[in-house]
């Protein structure tokens, strides 16, 4: 246990280690176009923004079982349901659409779902004139009425 280290193999590692890092460092060639869109400030947003597009056409042109099994005239009104409920009428931020369509296919809400397609099939007149919004409130909104 009185071994005492070769202090010349330290050194060596230490120049190895040295030699290595003087072709890592920055001498490798770098798109400036790359560069720059990465230190710009928007880079992180426009990268969310994008794989939240990516996530948004996966969800549309991917739809689950429960939707590919409706007819075209149910799809029709599931599409128009999504669409007619997205915005929150208290605070106009979006409904998220994972709750929208389990809210659609819940079984024990079927007759709140009816009620709320022939919501949407009224003639806005009446609700023009009295400055009704009707909607689904979104999570936040939810909570605050609760």
């Amino acid at each position: 246990m009185n071994e005492k280290k070769n202090p010349e193999t330290l050194t060596f590692f230490n120049e190895a280690l040295e030699y290595f890092d003087k072709y890592t460092e920055h001498n490798v060639l770098v798109n400036n176009q790359v560069l720059r869109n990465r230190l710009s400030a928007n880079y992180l947003r426009d990268e969310m923004l994008s794989e939240l597009n990516n996530l948004k056409n996966i969800i549309e042109n991917y739809p689950d079982l429960k939707i590919e099994a409706l007819s075209e005239t149910e799809k029709r009104i599931f599409q128009k349901f999504i669409k007619f409920y997205l915005n929150c009428p208290v605070c106009g931020n979006f409904n998220h659409y994972f709750n929208l369509k389990n809210l659609f296919f819940d079984d024990k809400k079927k007759a709140l779902i009816k009620d709320l397609i022939k919501f949407m099939s009224l003639k806005n007149k009446k609700f023009k004139r009295y400055n009704l919004n009707v909607g689904i409130p979104c999570c936040d909104c939810y909570k605050k009425l609760q």
